[in-house]
């Protein structure tokens, strides 16, 4: 279930293809985020992230802070609510 759109952009940061390893502007961060819905639905995208904690949670993690510091900078007013 989505809760807020920050979480819902977050999602679909956390199932692209972006890497924190890499700077990424928020042309590219909205472009994958396009991608990832497109590709995964709003429902597969929760589902990809729920197997990687699943399957590697020592990776997910991580990446999942990542994708939600991300989703912050795309969208702060929302975060700001939340």
């Amino acid at each position: 279930m989505i809760g807020t759109v920050t979480e819902f952009i977050a999602e679909a940061v956390f199932a692209s293809d972006l890497q924190p390893s890499r700077p990424v502007t928020v042309a590219e961060a909205w472009a994958a985020v396009t991608v990832a819905v497109t590709r995964h639905g709003a429902q597969g995208c929760v589902d990809v992230l729920a197997r990687e904690y699943g399957e590697r949670p020592e990776t997910a993690a991580p990446r999942m802070r990542f994708a939600r510091e991300l989703a912050a900078t795309l969208m702060p007013a929302t975060a700001l609510a939340g």
